[in-house]
């Protein structure tokens, strides 16, 4: 099922311009005023899922499940649907007294059930705790796999990309696919720098401001060009990301991909979201998820020493 997008216009120029979204699951990089056009101009064509939607908060959890299976005709039972939830253990538990990651997580359940050929869906992970993100990446990417169309969006770039590679940002002049491609491997002599770089030099509010490598936490591509990310800040860098590449590996840095060099000091945790979506977990001031390459995960295993 493709989704036509029609444009919106504000004054002379086109706030939201004409786009055919394709079948499969598709990301837009947006900001919350384009989010809102589009939710208003689409809502109708399927189903938009809001968190906290539909919740009956004087019912359990279990009695909610069982309301939704008998009014849909699921054939899964209670018990298979309260796993695939992550939410057996609360069971029990009157929906008014969930967390609100596990009450986000159950909200989910009605799009899950009862979206036919689209679902659209505004920050697919907003307010949920790494167990609910994790329940989230599965349940979107089940449905993906059923063949249903699902369009997320987002101004978050890191969990797009933890669901898809299809991403478009849009402008007036159109929507963009995301060039999130792989740059050429570097050769063996490449490998080899002549010099070890000592200082990275960034540019914050006018100012020059140089970093030794230890201290970066982790380099990210934001719109074409490369952020060097220290302690819950973002500095603009004048080097490529292939550049930062090559200058940090000598530190201790990896291209764990397409957009992020990470620095392998601060990796805390690997985080299995899906079969084929991992991210990166890092011992930093934010605490910092990033997205891992599935290609990537054996080789960096081996580089932290873990099976």
């Amino acid at each position: 099922m493709n989704i036509e997008i029609t444009e919106v216009k504000e004054g002379s120029h086109a706030a939201i311009p004409a786009f055919t979204i394709d079948a499969g699951l598709t990301g837009i990089y947006t900001d919350i005023k384009r989010t809102q056009m589009m939710m208003d101009q689409l809502k109708h064509m399927g189903y938009l899922h809001g968190n906290h939607e539909g919740l009956a908060t004087r019912l359990t959890v279990e009695e909610t499940f069982k309301y939704h299976k008998e009014l849909s005709g699921d054939s899964a039972s209670v018990e298979e649907m309260l796993s695939l939830f992550g939410l057996q253990h609360v069971k029990k538990t009157k929906v008014k007294n969930l967390s609100e990651s596990h009450r986000n997580c159950l909200s989910f359940l009605r799009p899950y059930l009862y979206a036919k050929d689209f679902l659209l869906i505004e920050e697919p992970f907003d307010r949920l705790d790494e167990e609910g993100r994790q329940v989230m990446a599965h349940l979107i990417s089940k449905m993906r796999d059923e063949k249903k169309t699902i369009l997320l969006l987002g101004h978050n770039l890191e969990e797009l990309l933890l669901m898809t590679e299809d991403i478009y940002r849009i402008d007036q002049t159109g929507f963009h696919k995301m060039d999130l491609n792989e740059e050429p491997a570097l050769s063996t002599e490449e490998e080899q720098p002549v010099i070890r770089i000592e200082r990275i030099q960034t540019k914050h509010e006018g100012k020059t401001i140089l970093f030794n490598p230890p201290e970066i936490d982790y380099v990210e591509s934001v719109d074409g060009s490369a952020q060097v990310n220290v302690a819950g800040k973002g500095y603009n860098c004048t080097l490529t990301l292939q550049e930062l590449e090559k200058q940090l590996r000598p530190y201790g840095f990896y291209r764990c991909h397409r957009s992020y060099i990470v620095n392998l000091q601060k990796v805390r945790e690997i985080i299995t979201w899906t079969k084929n979506s991992y991210s990166l977990k890092l011992n930093d001031r934010e605490s910092s998820v990033i997205p891992l390459s599935r290609a990537k995960l054996a080789e960096l295993k081996e580089l932290l020493g873990v099976s």
